[in-house]
């Protein structure tokens, strides 16, 4: 029986090949099997253990990344927060994302930007956004979903842990943007929030967001990953 992250690894392969050419085009149909196979992931299947949580818990890092596969088009990592951690709000420049809680319980408030912007922002530039409801997630949590344009930006705090969740980013972070140079991860602090008369019970607030440098205590320990092999 193939291992379910190899079947994943596949469907990730299907779903995003060729995505960082000019002209790609996503098949709706590809997307949702990924979103389903990604639903479906536990820590079990990716040999996320008791013994890996509690080690990481007495370190001094406050996350840690276990790289599982990377190319041009996409990349799938797990991540895990120590408790109380929040990882502050950053962006996915023009990226497709899945984030699928396998240990511990998260808390996230995404945003969506009222303007395009380009994925190089200059520090301290305002931009507006919308804070969508903060959602609480879990291992039976289904997988948490940005695209391009659609809460592509967010905040992630460890309520409950060591929290783990797998993460599908396409294309990944560094790889170039169409000839814009390489995507880079562009960290966010709220300036101010006004409440909005809407009729989406989703929307939160209006708020201003000012680009920060990559906050000092925000560094991460690696781990190998020994899981199945997708090869």
């Amino acid at each position: 029986m193939t291992a379910a992250i190899k079947t994943l690894w596949k469907q990730a392969l299907n779903t995003f090949e060729e995505r960082g050419n000019v002209g790609f085009k996503l098949c709706q149909k590809n997307f949702d099997k990924l979103r389903y196979l990604m639903n479906k992931i536990t820590a079990e299947d990716v040999n996320l253990n008791k013994q890996i949580l509690d080690f990481i818990q007495v370190q001094h890092a406050p996350m840690w990344v276990i790289d599982i596969f990377e190319n041009k088009d996409f990349a799938i990592s797990i991540f895990i927060l120590k408790h109380g951690f929040t990882m502050p709000i950053h962006d996915h420049p023009g990226m497709y994302g899945f984030l699928k809680v396998i240990s511990g319980v998260v808390q996230i408030n995404n945003y969506t930007l009222k303007a395009n912007e380009d994925h190089t922002i200059r520090l301290n530039k305002e931009v507006m956004a919308l804070r969508h409801k903060p959602i609480s997630l879990h291992s039976n949590s289904p997988a948490c979903t940005l695209t391009p344009k659609d809460k592509n930006l967010h905040e992630i705090t460890c309520i409950e842990g060591p929290a783990a969740f797998l993460d599908i980013l396409s294309p990944p972070y560094d790889v170039d943007d169409s000839g814009k140079g390489p995507r880079p991860c562009t960290f966010f602090k709220t300036v101010s929030s006004s409440k909005l008369c809407t009729d989406s019970p989703d929307i939160v607030e209006e708020v201003k967001l000012v680009v920060i440098e990559g906050p000092p205590d925000f560094y991460s320990g690696s781990l190998k990953y020994t899981g199945p092999p997708l090869m």
